[in-house]
Protein backbone atom coordinates (compact mmCIF):
# COMPACT_ATOMS: atom_id res chain seq x y z
CA UNK A 1 0.00 0.00 0.00
CA UNK A 2 1.37 3.48 -0.81
CA UNK A 3 1.51 6.18 1.90
CA UNK A 4 0.51 9.57 1.24
CA UNK A 5 2.44 12.79 2.66
CA UNK A 6 0.14 13.06 5.64
CA UNK A 7 0.29 9.35 6.48
CA UNK A 8 4.48 9.73 6.85
CA UNK A 9 4.04 12.89 9.05
CA UNK A 10 2.19 10.49 10.96
CA UNK A 11 4.60 7.82 11.13
CA UNK A 12 7.42 9.70 11.25
CA UNK A 13 5.83 11.75 14.87
CA UNK A 14 4.68 7.84 16.24
CA UNK A 15 9.01 7.01 15.30
CA UNK A 16 10.09 10.01 16.67
CA UNK A 17 8.03 9.47 20.30
CA UNK A 18 8.88 5.37 20.11
CA UNK A 19 12.48 6.69 19.79
CA UNK A 20 12.33 9.18 22.97
CA UNK A 21 10.50 6.61 25.36
CA UNK A 22 11.90 3.09 23.97
CA UNK A 23 15.64 3.54 25.14
CA UNK A 24 14.46 4.92 28.95
CA UNK A 25 12.56 1.35 29.02
CA UNK A 26 16.16 -0.29 29.27
CA UNK A 27 16.64 -1.46 33.01
CA UNK A 28 20.05 0.10 34.01
CA UNK A 29 21.45 3.25 35.13
CA UNK A 30 22.33 5.51 32.13
CA UNK A 31 25.58 7.15 34.04
CA UNK A 32 26.74 3.35 35.16
CA UNK A 33 29.36 3.59 32.42
CA UNK A 34 30.45 7.46 33.94
CA UNK A 35 30.39 6.34 37.34
CA UNK A 36 31.91 2.78 37.51
CA UNK A 37 35.12 2.56 39.62
CA UNK A 38 37.18 0.35 36.94
CA UNK A 39 36.53 2.43 34.03
CA UNK A 40 37.37 6.13 35.92
CA UNK A 41 40.02 7.07 38.62
CA UNK A 42 37.15 7.39 40.83
CA UNK A 43 33.48 7.36 41.32
CA UNK A 44 31.32 10.33 40.48
CA UNK A 45 30.64 12.24 44.26
CA UNK A 46 27.15 13.32 44.52
CA UNK A 47 27.46 17.02 43.45
CA UNK A 48 29.32 15.41 39.84
CA UNK A 49 26.42 12.67 39.85
CA UNK A 50 23.78 15.79 40.02
CA UNK A 51 26.10 18.11 37.21
CA UNK A 52 26.22 15.25 34.92
CA UNK A 53 22.24 14.58 35.10
CA UNK A 54 21.48 18.28 34.84
CA UNK A 55 23.96 18.56 32.04
CA UNK A 56 22.43 15.66 30.30
CA UNK A 57 18.26 16.95 31.16
CA UNK A 58 18.29 13.51 33.24
CA UNK A 59 16.86 15.41 35.91
CA UNK A 60 13.57 16.83 34.39
CA UNK A 61 10.34 15.24 34.52
CA UNK A 62 10.49 12.59 31.68
CA UNK A 63 7.59 14.96 29.98
CA UNK A 64 9.96 18.08 29.84
CA UNK A 65 13.11 15.40 28.90
CA UNK A 66 10.85 14.51 25.60
CA UNK A 67 10.17 18.09 24.99
CA UNK A 68 13.28 19.45 24.75
CA UNK A 69 14.33 16.14 22.56
CA UNK A 70 11.77 17.59 20.07
CA UNK A 71 13.11 21.08 20.43
CA UNK A 72 16.41 19.74 19.78
CA UNK A 73 15.58 17.86 16.75
CA UNK A 74 14.18 21.11 15.59
CA UNK A 75 17.28 22.44 15.43
CA UNK A 76 19.25 19.25 13.57
CA UNK A 77 20.93 18.54 17.07
CA UNK A 78 21.12 14.91 17.87
CA UNK A 79 22.57 15.55 21.16
CA UNK A 80 25.78 14.45 22.87
CA UNK A 81 26.95 10.98 23.43
CA UNK A 82 27.62 9.78 27.18
CA UNK A 83 30.05 7.36 26.49
CA UNK A 84 31.71 8.63 23.70
CA UNK A 85 31.76 12.18 25.28
CA UNK A 86 31.31 13.36 21.46
CA UNK A 87 28.33 14.71 19.28
CA UNK A 88 26.24 11.81 18.57
CA UNK A 89 25.96 13.13 14.57
CA UNK A 90 30.15 13.21 14.41
CA UNK A 91 29.81 9.23 16.11
CA UNK A 92 27.15 8.18 13.82
CA UNK A 93 28.38 9.86 10.90
CA UNK A 94 31.50 7.71 11.29
CA UNK A 95 29.66 4.34 11.64
CA UNK A 96 27.03 4.97 8.95
CA UNK A 97 29.08 5.18 5.82
CA UNK A 98 30.22 1.59 6.68
CA UNK A 99 26.43 0.28 6.91
CA UNK A 100 25.27 2.26 4.13
CA UNK A 101 28.10 0.46 1.79
CA UNK A 102 26.96 -2.88 3.52
CA UNK A 103 23.23 -2.29 2.97
CA UNK A 104 23.67 -0.34 -0.40
CA UNK A 105 25.87 -3.50 -1.75
CA UNK A 106 23.66 -6.31 -0.72
CA UNK A 107 20.57 -4.42 -1.95
CA UNK A 108 21.71 -4.28 -5.78
CA UNK A 109 23.41 -7.67 -5.67
CA UNK A 110 20.02 -9.70 -3.72
CA UNK A 111 17.45 -7.55 -6.05
CA UNK A 112 19.39 -8.30 -9.23
CA UNK A 113 20.41 -11.89 -8.37
CA UNK A 114 16.62 -12.93 -7.23
CA UNK A 115 15.05 -11.15 -10.89
CA UNK A 116 17.56 -12.80 -12.97
CA UNK A 117 16.70 -16.10 -11.12
CA UNK A 118 13.20 -15.61 -10.70
CA UNK A 119 13.27 -14.63 -14.43
CA UNK A 120 15.01 -17.87 -15.44
CA UNK A 121 13.02 -20.23 -12.77
CA UNK A 122 9.44 -19.08 -14.92
CA UNK A 123 11.01 -19.52 -18.06
CA UNK A 124 11.97 -23.07 -17.43
CA UNK A 125 8.94 -23.66 -14.59
CA UNK A 126 8.93 -27.40 -14.04
CA UNK A 127 12.18 -28.13 -15.29
CA UNK A 128 14.70 -29.69 -13.11
CA UNK A 129 16.65 -26.21 -12.57
CA UNK A 130 13.31 -24.62 -11.71
CA UNK A 131 13.18 -26.94 -8.88
CA UNK A 132 16.49 -26.95 -7.53
CA UNK A 133 16.34 -23.40 -7.60
CA UNK A 134 13.26 -23.31 -5.61
CA UNK A 135 15.13 -25.99 -3.23
CA UNK A 136 18.03 -23.69 -3.00
CA UNK A 137 15.93 -20.43 -2.45
CA UNK A 138 13.74 -22.04 0.19
CA UNK A 139 16.84 -23.67 2.24
CA UNK A 140 19.07 -20.52 2.47
CA UNK A 141 16.53 -18.02 3.32
CA UNK A 142 15.43 -20.51 6.16
CA UNK A 143 18.21 -19.23 7.98
CA UNK A 144 18.42 -15.93 9.97
CA UNK A 145 21.57 -13.54 8.15
CA UNK A 146 23.55 -13.85 11.50
CA UNK A 147 23.52 -17.58 11.40
CA UNK A 148 24.49 -17.97 8.01
CA UNK A 149 26.86 -15.30 8.65
CA UNK A 150 28.83 -17.08 11.57
CA UNK A 151 28.69 -20.47 9.34
CA UNK A 152 30.21 -18.47 6.26
CA UNK A 153 32.91 -16.88 8.96
CA UNK A 154 33.61 -20.51 10.46
CA UNK A 155 33.98 -21.99 7.24
CA UNK A 156 35.86 -19.13 4.70
CA UNK A 157 37.97 -17.28 7.62
CA UNK A 158 38.46 -19.93 10.05
CA UNK A 159 38.78 -23.24 8.04
CA UNK A 160 39.62 -22.31 4.63
CA UNK A 161 41.21 -18.84 6.30
CA UNK A 162 40.67 -17.21 2.49
CA UNK A 163 38.84 -14.06 3.40
CA UNK A 164 39.02 -11.51 6.70
CA UNK A 165 37.18 -13.01 10.00
CA UNK A 166 36.15 -9.64 11.09
CA UNK A 167 36.37 -5.21 10.85
CA UNK A 168 36.08 -3.58 7.48
CA UNK A 169 39.81 -3.01 7.16
CA UNK A 170 43.63 -3.85 8.09
CA UNK A 171 45.09 -1.93 9.62
CA UNK A 172 48.89 -2.67 8.20
CA UNK A 173 47.16 -1.69 4.97
CA UNK A 174 45.82 2.53 6.18
CA UNK A 175 48.98 3.95 4.79
CA UNK A 176 48.96 1.82 1.46
CA UNK A 177 47.95 3.00 -1.91
CA UNK A 178 44.60 3.61 -2.71
CA UNK A 179 43.68 0.91 -5.00
CA UNK A 180 45.45 -1.53 -2.44
CA UNK A 181 42.83 -0.11 0.51
CA UNK A 182 39.97 -0.40 -1.62
CA UNK A 183 40.49 -3.73 -2.37
CA UNK A 184 41.15 -4.79 1.38
CA UNK A 185 37.60 -3.21 2.17
CA UNK A 186 36.15 -5.32 -0.50
CA UNK A 187 37.66 -8.51 0.63
CA UNK A 188 36.32 -7.71 4.13
CA UNK A 189 32.44 -6.75 3.08
CA UNK A 190 32.62 -10.06 0.94
CA UNK A 191 31.26 -12.58 4.02
CA UNK A 192 28.68 -9.67 5.48
CA UNK A 193 27.55 -9.04 2.03
CA UNK A 194 27.20 -12.72 0.75
CA UNK A 195 25.35 -13.12 4.44
CA UNK A 196 22.47 -10.42 3.44
CA UNK A 197 22.40 -11.63 -0.48
CA UNK A 198 21.91 -15.48 0.21
CA UNK A 199 19.21 -14.92 2.79
CA UNK A 200 17.38 -12.22 1.19
CA UNK A 201 17.32 -13.72 -2.52
CA UNK A 202 14.46 -15.78 -2.18
CA UNK A 203 11.55 -13.07 -1.19
CA UNK A 204 12.50 -11.49 -4.51
CA UNK A 205 13.15 -14.52 -6.57
CA UNK A 206 9.76 -16.48 -5.33
CA UNK A 207 7.96 -12.70 -6.39
CA UNK A 208 9.55 -12.77 -9.54
CA UNK A 209 9.43 -16.02 -10.65
CA UNK A 210 5.01 -15.72 -9.34
CA UNK A 211 4.72 -12.54 -11.37
CA UNK A 212 6.32 -13.17 -14.58
CA UNK A 213 4.44 -16.68 -14.72
CA UNK A 214 1.23 -14.96 -14.78
CA UNK A 215 2.66 -12.08 -17.22
CA UNK A 216 3.64 -14.95 -19.21
CA UNK A 217 0.05 -16.13 -19.64
CA UNK A 218 -1.46 -12.43 -20.75
CA UNK A 219 -3.28 -12.37 -24.07
CA UNK A 220 -0.52 -9.85 -25.45
CA UNK A 221 2.40 -12.62 -24.44
CA UNK A 222 0.37 -15.08 -26.62
CA UNK A 223 0.27 -13.34 -29.52
CA UNK A 224 3.75 -12.41 -29.75
CA UNK A 225 4.52 -15.89 -29.28
CA UNK A 226 2.05 -16.58 -31.79
CA UNK A 227 4.00 -13.95 -34.26
CA UNK A 228 7.17 -15.93 -33.85
CA UNK A 229 8.62 -13.76 -31.22
CA UNK A 230 11.74 -15.75 -30.07
CA UNK A 231 11.41 -16.65 -26.14
CA UNK A 232 14.43 -15.47 -24.31
CA UNK A 233 13.73 -11.87 -26.15
CA UNK A 234 9.73 -12.53 -25.29
CA UNK A 235 10.74 -13.04 -21.47
CA UNK A 236 13.07 -10.20 -20.35
CA UNK A 237 12.09 -7.61 -23.09
CA UNK A 238 8.65 -7.53 -23.10
CA UNK A 239 7.27 -9.46 -19.87
CA UNK A 240 9.83 -9.00 -17.65
CA UNK A 241 9.52 -5.52 -17.24
CA UNK A 242 5.73 -5.78 -16.71
CA UNK A 243 6.35 -8.24 -13.43
CA UNK A 244 8.99 -5.68 -11.85
CA UNK A 245 6.02 -3.39 -10.16
CA UNK A 246 5.61 -5.76 -6.94
CA UNK A 247 9.09 -6.56 -6.68
CA UNK A 248 9.35 -2.71 -6.48
CA UNK A 249 7.13 -2.68 -3.60
CA UNK A 250 9.00 -5.71 -1.77
CA UNK A 251 12.41 -4.27 -1.81
CA UNK A 252 11.25 -1.28 -0.08
CA UNK A 253 9.12 -2.80 2.62
CA UNK A 254 12.02 -5.24 3.04
CA UNK A 255 14.57 -2.77 3.35
CA UNK A 256 13.96 -2.29 7.26
CA UNK A 257 14.43 -6.19 7.23
CA UNK A 258 18.05 -5.94 5.00
CA UNK A 259 19.05 -3.10 8.05
CA UNK A 260 18.66 -4.76 11.07
CA UNK A 261 19.86 -8.41 9.36
CA UNK A 262 22.80 -5.82 8.43
CA UNK A 263 23.55 -4.75 11.73
CA UNK A 264 23.27 -8.29 13.29
CA UNK A 265 25.70 -9.58 10.71
CA UNK A 266 27.90 -6.43 12.07
CA UNK A 267 27.76 -7.81 15.56
CA UNK A 268 28.94 -11.35 14.07
CA UNK A 269 32.02 -9.93 11.83
CA UNK A 270 32.76 -6.79 14.30
CA UNK A 271 31.92 -4.75 11.17
CA UNK A 272 31.93 -0.98 12.88
CA UNK A 273 28.86 0.10 11.65
CA UNK A 274 25.44 1.04 12.92
CA UNK A 275 25.20 -2.45 14.86
CA UNK A 276 28.05 -2.11 16.44
CA UNK A 277 27.56 1.03 17.70
CA UNK A 278 23.70 0.17 19.24
CA UNK A 279 25.21 -2.37 20.68
CA UNK A 280 27.65 -0.23 22.56
CA UNK A 281 24.92 2.21 23.19
CA UNK A 282 22.73 -0.59 24.49
CA UNK A 283 25.36 -1.66 27.03
CA UNK A 284 26.55 1.57 28.38
CA UNK A 285 22.72 2.69 28.11
CA UNK A 286 23.56 5.73 26.17
CA UNK A 287 20.66 7.60 25.40
CA UNK A 288 21.16 10.21 23.11
CA UNK A 289 23.48 7.63 20.97
CA UNK A 290 20.52 5.00 20.76
CA UNK A 291 18.04 7.73 19.99
CA UNK A 292 20.59 9.02 17.25
CA UNK A 293 21.41 5.12 15.67
CA UNK A 294 17.41 4.33 15.81
CA UNK A 295 16.19 7.66 14.09
CA UNK A 296 18.72 8.16 11.44
CA UNK A 297 17.75 4.03 10.88
CA UNK A 298 13.92 4.54 11.11
CA UNK A 299 13.98 7.54 8.71
CA UNK A 300 16.07 5.71 6.08
CA UNK A 301 13.43 2.84 5.78
CA UNK A 302 10.81 5.93 5.42
CA UNK A 303 12.86 7.64 2.95
CA UNK A 304 13.14 4.43 0.99
CA UNK A 305 9.48 3.86 1.77
CA UNK A 306 9.12 7.16 -0.37
CA UNK A 307 11.40 7.09 -2.68
CA UNK A 308 9.86 3.38 -3.53
CA UNK A 309 6.36 4.88 -4.05
CA UNK A 310 7.91 7.74 -6.50
CA UNK A 311 9.83 4.60 -8.74
CA UNK A 312 6.08 2.86 -8.45
CA UNK A 313 4.43 6.03 -10.49
CA UNK A 314 6.85 5.94 -13.10
CA UNK A 315 6.64 2.31 -13.74
CA UNK A 316 3.00 2.44 -13.30
CA UNK A 317 1.40 5.79 -14.84
CA UNK A 318 -2.06 4.90 -13.65
CA UNK A 319 -1.09 5.49 -9.94
CA UNK A 320 -0.43 9.05 -10.62
CA UNK A 321 -4.41 10.24 -11.38
CA UNK A 322 -5.44 11.36 -8.00
CA UNK A 323 -7.71 8.87 -6.15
Amino acid sequence: MRLRPGQYLVTILVVLSLNFFLPRMIPGNPLAQLDDPQAMPMPLSAEQRAAVMAYYGLDKPLAAQYGDYLAALARGDLGWSISYRAPVAEVLAGRLRWTLGLVGVSTVLYVALGIALGAISAWRRGSLLDTSLLTLTLGLGSFPSYVLAMLLAVVFAVKLRVLPLGGARSATLLTSAWHVQALDVARHMVLPVAALVLTGVGDVYYLTRSALVQVLGDTYITVARAKGLGEPLLVFRHALPNALLPVVSLVALRLGHMVMGAMMVEVVFAYPGMGAVIVEAGVSRDYPLLQGAFLVTMVSVLGANLLADAVYGVLDPRLRAPA
